[in-house]
Parts: structure tokens; C-alpha cells; sequence
């Protein structure tokens, strides 16, 4: 029977913004990479846009509207802190969600509604106070994305919501280690 021993690292604890910036990393490019690669593909067969299907319009409009409620959520959770770290950390996922809201009107065109950034919740407090309710939300997120991605009929589109649903699920990783919450715990398993 072998035995194996796991070494702490020798360096220090690291910061709120370095974890969050380690758990979510390549979120922007996981949102960017179906559109590069829908727009790469395409120009092998001619043209330059993914091929929209009007079906997904009215789910991918429900996708633009949670998203623009999540920028209203983190922009109230960005004002709401001080601390240098605090802030960077939620601005990347800010950030996420801005280039969601963006790839998706993107896509949608001139068939993208308006969707206002009203929060869905009040954060306040610090990063650690508010960690566990935004995971939460994030969640949320990503379970109406995934009921979105199970009726779109389009694969770009369907692409384009993957990508989302998977930054999220790093985003409540991140923000469930954040709160002291094991993220296998948070999801129930």
C-alpha cells in the first residue's frame, strides 16, 4: 500500500484578489472563444456571422436580462467595499458580466431588448460578508442559463451560453472558498 503525503506550499496565504483572480481566470476569453471561434469557422464557409436563429431570441433575451441585473448586483457589491483587493477581485466578476451582457446583445443584434441593470439584491459589507449571497445568485445564474441552453436550437447561441455557464460556476467556487463554504458542500454534493 503506498502512502502519499501532500505538502503545504511554503508561501504565504494569498490574497482574496489573487484567488479570484486563480479560480476565474480565462473568463473573458471562455466568453470570447465561441464567437472567435463561430467567426473563424465561418469565414471558411463565406461568412462572416453565426447563423442566428430567431427561435432563441426570446431565451436569449431572458439570458441578456439576468445578466444585466448581475452588472447592476456587482456594481452595488463593487461600491460597497474599500479595500484595494476587495475591489479588484469583484471587478474582474463585474467584468464577467459585462462582456456576457455584451457578447450576448452581440449576437442578438437588433433583436436584443433593452435590459436594465436593476440589482437583485443589495450587497454590502465586505467581500467575505457578501461572498456566500453573490455565489448564491451566481447559482441562480447559471441553473437559468443551463434551462436556456437546454431549449436553444442554435449552436452558436448555444455556445455563447456554455461559455457563460461555466465562468459562473468558477465564480461561485470562488466566492463559496471566499465565505469559508466548500464549493462541493455549496452545490449539495
Amino acid at each position: 500500500m503506498d502512502n502519499h503525503q501532500v505538502e503545504s506550499p511554503e508561501s504565504p496565504v494569498t490574497s482574496r484578489r489573487r484567488l479570484l483572480s486563480a479560480l476565474v481566470a480565462g473568463g473573458a476569453f471562455a466568453t470570447a472563444a465561441p464567437l472567435i471561434a463561430g467567426r473563424a469557422s465561418a469565414a471558411e464557409g463565406g461568412s462572416n456571422f453565426p447563423t442566428r436563429d430567431p427561435r432563441d431570441n426570446n431565451s436569449l433575451n431572458n439570458a441578456l436580462a439576468r445578466e444585466a441585473r448581475m452588472v447592476g448586483t456587482y456594481r452595488l457589491a463593487v461600491a460597497a467595499v474599500s479595500a484595494d483587493d476587495e475591489v479588484e477581485g469583484l471587478t474582474l466578476i463585474l467584468d464577467h458580466h459585462i462582456a456576457y451582457v455584451q457578447a450576448i446583445k452581440g449576437y442578438l443584434g437588433p433583436d436584443a431588448k433593452a435590459a436594465p441593470e436593476t440589482p437583485l439584491t443589495n450587497p454590502s459589507g465586505s467581500v467575505k460578508a457578501m461572498a456566500a449571497g453573490l455565489a448564491q445568485l451566481e447559482d441562480a445564474t447559471a441553473t437559468i442559463h443551463t434551462d436556456i441552453l437546454a431549449i436553444l436550437s442554435g449552436m452558436d447561441a448555444a455556445k455563447i451560453i456554455a461559455s457563460i455557464i461555466i465562468v459562473e460556476a468558477r465564480h461561485s467556487a470562488a466566492l463559496n472558498m471566499i465565505s469559508g463554504t466548500s464549493p462541493l458542500a455549496a452545490s449539495g454534493n
